[in-house]
């Protein structure tokens, strides 16, 4: 019933998103006329010509709230809320083996070093607000290559349930390209624990596009890259089964189905 109210409500607000009934892990656009910013999961919103990006976290149950600010015909600055229906994202559960030292619980030097590795995705994930749209191409998959394990799974590793899959496993072999998804520059280019040798690039309002497990970095910090570009190459670094590349994608710290870039206007 809560539901078919919240539905109800967002007929009388000037906001509007497709899709409409979007899954948890979703990225949407948002339409609010006259609007100049906005807020939906803790994350501003950047729009233009009256729409903007937003991702739905994984998690999310039942409905979450849009707020927007915008000017009206008349000058006035007025703020709208709206809620979004949201469903349960159906996903396989995966059960994988890795090497041992991902087991256990990190002892004080590791957690040090996965706490400082965390604190760099996080504040690229920030910065990621402060670039200016940079992509005019629509995007691209960074590798044409069966899927292997899909976003938002459950996930076992080595006999433990961890948490759920924020990314998109492309199959590869070791040293095999690795391409940018779209235009933009390199916020972080890094060995981590869990995710290897990885890449990180701000597509601008607050897009950012993340390559995990390379054997190799081929680009460094500040770089701006086109789409299409090699950035790197497949790898079975950090926690893994395998070669392959982790590709996600972030709306500022919300992790989304990558391949919802891809069906963008």
């Amino acid at each position: 019933m809560l539901l078919l109210v919240l539905t109800a409500l967002t007929a009388f607000q000037d906001i509007n998103w497709q899709p409409a009934v979007p899954r948890e892990g979703a990225l949407i656009v948002v339409s609010a006329p006259g609007a100049i910013t906005g807020e939906l999961a803790g994350e501003p919103l950047h729009f233009r010509d009256g729409q903007a990006l937003a991702a739905v976290p994984l998690g999310t149950n039942d409905s979450i709230r849009i707020r927007t600010l915008a000017i009206r015909w008349d000058g006035r600055v007025t703020g709208d809320t709206a809620y979004v229906r949201v469903v349960e994202r159906i996903a396989s559960r995966e059960r994988l083996r890795t090497p041992a030292r991902f087991t256990p619980p990190p002892d004080s030097a590791l957690q040090v070093r996965i706490d400082r590795e965390r604190a760099l995705a996080r504040d690229a994930a920030r910065r990621a607000h402060r670039v200016p749209r940079l992509w005019s191409l629509p995007f691209m998959r960074p590798r044409d290559s069966r899927v292997t394990s899909p976003f938002g799974a459950g996930r076992q590793v080595n006999g433990v349930w961890r948490s759920r899959h924020y990314g998109l496993d492309l199959d590869g072999r070791t040293g095999e390209p690795v391409r940018a998804a779209n235009r933009g520059v390199v916020a972080l280019v890094g060995d981590f624990f869990y995710g290897g040798i990885s890449v990180y690039v701000q597509h601008g309002d607050g897009i950012m596009t993340v390559y995990h497990h390379m054997s190799r970095a081929l680009v460094a910090a500040g770089e701006t890259v086109e789409r299409g570009q090699i950035i790197g190459r497949v790898g079975a670094t950090g926690r893994v089964t395998g070669p392959h590349l982790h590709w996600g994608g972030q709306y500022g710290a919300v992790s989304f189905d990558p391949a919802d870039l891809l069906n963008l206007p």
